[in-house]
């Protein structure tokens, strides 16, 4: 039986003839086993008398996976009372499905290894018996040795190749999403990444079946949104066109954006034999273009005013020198505000570039033993100078940590700053530094504006300014940015208000230094 056969797909029809004289074989599956992709190649399939093409899947949940695993046959007498009717139906054009009720699947083996299954299914509840078992194991085990000599043939070896070069195809594009479609537009192939694209298992796909056949309302939402953006694209490679590039933006959960290609594929006499559509992920991408946009009208919007100032106070300057005398006080004011709004210039390309740096994972961190304390009153020292603010500081001293000194001066000096900002002139500024052994906690609090409670969450976002702090000039960048370094430390950043008009707490957590980096930090002030 079959062990003369050329090639599987002649097997197939050797195995169906002889499974149909002994058991019901309505439904009926021969399936090859691939060992090192772990997947099922289905040769072909017989349902109700009309055979149908294969095609192939990971190997998963259902009941040929688990007879594949076990190396066991599979006795299903009732599917509704023992599983869900997990079936192919490769090529199944029509319009009703009905799901077996009964079934059975046997292993291939040669030695210890599983070549593949046998499986067949009736429509009829309890139609195979224990005698049945015995009865396709047998002929599974003709179809060992039928397998082992079309592996020796050259025929076999030409098979192998063309399913080597349709992995290839795969592997290639591993990143992307992959379908492949036959020339009616039935899917035939899916790769890993496409399935966890589509959120879709076994159950759901049925191989064989064109995208608009398939059962879309088991699908997710975003699945759903997704075919129907692919339907013209299928339409497209079944009439042999491929097509560049088209881009999806899912609206269903979460934004996505998809980028969509498709090529058709041919045979070597032209003729077309379906297509391969490959999407991708480029969210990532188009939100890095939309941070550049967002940062560079930031740009624009907040270096305005300083360069209309400097520009008015150049030309007062310039005047003033080319009139040959001129006020001197005057000059001196002018050239005063040239160089602060230079310096306020400078600060806001920093910021926006630090910003650029941190969305873009480019942000460096050089770490080296800083005492937290000595810093703290550096830079409460340094803004003493500027404001009519009172500034306490209550800092233990010997706090080390392995931290950038430049960075988290910057983020001490952004909390400072927005203190005195949001801050009466003449309140109080308190600086507090603590441990607990694990972590250092800096807290800065201000008798200010205050934040009402749905405030505290946003206030680290990219640009967000809570309501009264929209009358004081700012860019909305600075505490997200404070954020964002003290994360790069390992550590967290938070805000505290008893509600509007009561004042802030701005408070981070840095981890504490090894006794190593106690002895460097000695060392380097010896």
């Amino acid at each position: 039986m079959g062990t003369e056969a050329r090639d599987l797909a002649e097997l197939f029809r050797a195995l169906y003839e002889e499974s149909a004289r002994v058991v019901d074989a309505t439904v009926f599956l021969f399936a090859m086993y691939d060992e090192a992709s772990e997947t099922v190649e289905v040769v072909r399939q017989m349902d109700r008398g009309e055979e149908h093409e294969g095609g192939s899947f990971p190997l998963g949940k259902g009941f040929t996976s688990e007879v594949i695993r076990t190396g066991r046959p599979k006795l299903i007498r009732r599917w509704s009372a023992e599983g869900p009717p997990v079936r192919l139906l490769y090529g199944t054009e029509s319009a009703e499905l009905v799901a077996p009720q009964s079934g059975l699947v046997v292993p291939i083996l040669s030695s210890d290894r599983v070549l593949g299954v046998l499986s067949v299914q009736s429509y009829q509840p309890e139609a195979y018996d224990d005698p049945d078992v015995l009865s396709l194991s047998a002929i599974a085990a003709q179809a060992a040795v039928a397998i082992k000599r079309l592996r020796a043939t050259e025929q076999l070896a030409l098979e192998h190749e063309r399913h080597a070069l349709q992995l290839e195809a795969v592997l290639a594009n591993i990143n992307d999403a992959l379908l492949i479609i036959d020339g009616r537009g039935a899917i035939v192939r899916l790769n890993r990444a496409a399935r966890e694209l589509l959120c879709l298992d076994s159950l759901s796909l049925v191989l064989g079946q064109p995208l608009e056949r398939q059962r879309l309302e088991q699908w997710p939402e975003a699945a759903r949104e997704i075919t129907e953006a692919l339907l013209p694209v299928v339409d497209a490679l079944r009439s042999g066109a491929g097509m560049e590039s088209l881009e999806i933006e899912l609206r269903s959960g979460e934004r996505r954006v998809l980028t969509v290609s498709a090529s058709t594929l041919r045979s070597s006499k032209g003729q077309l034999q379906g297509g391969v559509i490959a999407l991708r992920d480029i969210t990532g991408e188009r939100e890095l273009e939309r941070l550049r946009e967002d940062i560079f009208a930031m740009a624009w919007h907040d270096m305005r005013t300083p360069l209309t100032l400097i520009k008015g106070h150049a030309e007062i300057l310039l005047h003033h020198l080319s009139s040959g005398g001129g006020d001197a006080e005057a000059s001196t004011t002018a050239a005063a505000t040239i160089v602060k709004h230079t310096e306020r210039l400078a600060d806001l390309l920093t910021t926006l570039f630090d910003v650029h740096c941190l969305e873009t994972g480019l942000l460096s961190i050089s770490r080296w033993p800083t005492d937290l304390a000595v810093l703290i009153r550096e830079v409460a020292e340094g803004v003493r100078a500027t404001t009519r603010h009172e500034i306490n500081v209550s800092a233990e001293g010997g706090v080390i940590g392995d931290w950038d000194e430049r960075r988290i001066r910057q983020v001490i000096l952004n909390l400072l700053s927005n203190a005195l900002k949001y801050s009466p002139e003449g309140s109080t500024i308190r600086v507090s530094l603590v441990t607990d052994g694990q972590s250092a906690t800096v807290s800065v609090s201000d008798e200010g504006i205050g934040l009402d409670r749905d405030e505290l969450g946003q206030m680290f976002r990219r640009g967000y300014r809570a309501a009264p702090a929209r009358r004081v000039k700012g860019d909305g960048l600075g505490l997200y940015l404070a954020r964002g370094l003290v994360q790069k430390h390992g550590g967290r950043l938070w805000a505290e208000s008893p509600g509007r008009g009561q004042g802030s707490t701005f408070s981070f957590t840095l981890p504490l230094a090894d006794e190593q980096i106690i002895d460097r930090a000695v060392e380097r002030s010896a």
